[in-house]
């Protein structure tokens, strides 16, 4: 039974407060009511305290006033990723296992010189006389008027 009168106590409270909304509802609509005017200016105070912080702010903000916060400022800087466990040498993004320069010998097919991979590049440069040094001495000599 204390279930039934707790429940209609609380259907009559539910019942009070629609009332009171709708009346005050009702107060509202007429512009010369003492509500609609209490309303009206509370909506112009708050409209204008709204205006000053948010002109303070930008000034604040484009003379450098303003202290930077959030975390769009205080980005953790980045890290270089640890070491996978048992790998020797540097590796790429997805985790695979490049040596630093190319280690193979290679045979010049022009002189039969051995160089490395990695600088076997340079080797044929200067083998076949295509290098930034042979192209120098072709303009030396074409000045000289040979």
């Amino acid at each position: 039974m204390s279930k039934k009168a707790a429940t209609v106590t609380e259907d009559e409270l539910l019942q009070r407060r629609i009332s009171h909304a709708q009346w005050l509802a009702g107060m509202l609509q007429d512009p010369t009511s003492t509500a609609s005017l209490t309303v009206a200016a509370y909506a112009d105070l708050l409209d204008e305290l709204l205006q000053d912080v948010a002109v303070e702010a930008h000034r604040e903000h484009r003379t450098g006033l303003l202290a930077p916060h959030g975390p769009q400022q205080q980005q953790p800087r980045p890290q270089p990723l640890a070491p996978l466990p048992g790998v020797k040498g540097a590796t790429d993004v997805f985790g695979q296992v490049h040596p630093g320069t190319a280690t193979d010998i290679v045979t010049c097919m022009h002189c039969g010189r051995k160089a490395q991979a990695g600088k076997f590049a340079y080797h044929l440069e200067k083998c076949l006389a295509r290098g930034r040094g042979a192209a120098g001495g072709a303009r030396t000599s074409r000045r000289a008027g040979v």
